[in-house]
């Protein structure tokens, strides 16, 4: 038997991918509790579980760095908050300068994300050599390394978010 519409609700959220259950996880969380979410069919169904799953904090605004210091923290507790897997491995990512101009260009991006407390590692060819050694580094002058980057599993995430906004009162329609 579907589940019935409520008569009234603060908010409406159309969409029951990553995106619609961190708005409602989100808003709950501020507070806000009359929150309904409507997904046409089930959650993650919709171009959410093509999604590659990578987190990475290196990013070229303040504001998108925040953004994704935030995230990864996120979904650090996540699993443990509402105790339903996210599939987050924190297996680090490795971003290569060839030329001197890409280098310069990861050390201020290094920089501004030190400033919002992301651990970024700046290195060599030879420690990169020493991390990764099937990689060629014969043009690589360096390179920087976020241990806490990672891989997320999309679909899992979703549930966790969805999971999260229902334990704080939300209702989430599925097949509407």
């Amino acid at each position: 038997m579907p589940k019935l519409l409520p008569n009234q609700t603060s908010v409406v959220i159309v969409g029951g991918g990553v995106v619609g259950c961190s708005i409602a996880y989100h808003l709950v969380k501020l507070g806000i509790s009359d929150v309904l979410l409507l997904e046409r069919k089930q959650l993650s169904s919709g171009t959410t579980w093509h999604a590659a799953g990578l987190v990475g904090q290196l990013r070229a605004t303040q504001n998108l760095t925040q953004l994704a210091k935030y995230s990864t923290d996120l979904y650090t507790r996540l699993e443990a908050e509402t105790g339903q897997a996210t599939g987050f491995k924190q297996n680090g990512s490795l971003s290569l300068a060839v030329n001197m101009e890409r280098l310069e260009e990861l050390r201020r991006g290094a920089s501004m994300a030190r400033v919002f407390g992301v651990e970024v590692e700046e290195i060599g060819p030879k420690d990169i050599l020493a991390k990764y050694p099937l990689l060629n580094i014969d043009d690589v002058v360096g390179g920087v390394f976020l241990p806490k980057d990672g891989q997320i599993n999309p679909s899992d995430l979703t549930q966790a978010l969805a999971k999260g906004a229902r334990g704080g009162g939300a209702t989430i329609l599925e097949n509407t």
